[in-house]
């Protein structure tokens, strides 16, 4: 026959007591931490994005970063960390997307501006060939 081997702190304990423990221990070790890292790094990549440029060349994906990040701070006052976190993440890659528009559109109006100037040079030299 096997004898239960309950260390005799837990035997003199109410059930309701010990019951207790267990569910803090529980919901204590699996609650999600508030997201203030994916804050910060939102934060910082929507102050980064803000620039004349990437509201004129990318309005779209700025406006969806600033929507997202008040959402994930509503979401931080309801304490729904884990809907907070994935809206700033969302936040942080929407102004990272809208700095790399921003970026890909002035490298393309450079781009256009040097082949005008390659072209002017261009009738330039056939001009001078000619004479």
């Amino acid at each position: 026959m096997m004898i239960c081997k309950t260390p005799t702190q837990w035997r003199n304990q109410p059930l309701p007591i010990v019951i207790s423990i267990v569910f803090l221990l529980l919901f204590g070790c699996s609650s999600t931490p508030e997201p203030i890292a994916e804050m910060a790094a939102a934060k910082t990549s929507l102050t980064a994005a803000e620039g004349e440029e990437t509201t004129h060349y990318a309005p779209v994906a700025m406006d969806r970063a600033k929507q997202k990040l008040k959402r994930a701070e509503s979401a931080i006052a309801k304490e729904d960390y884990d809907e907070a976190r994935r809206l700033a993440e969302e936040a942080q890659a929407d102004a990272e997307l809208a700095q790399a528009i921003a970026a890909k559109t002035q490298t393309e109006k450079a781009v256009k501006e040097l082949e005008n100037s390659i072209q002017v040079l261009r009738e330039e030299i056939m001009r001078a060939r000619s004479r």
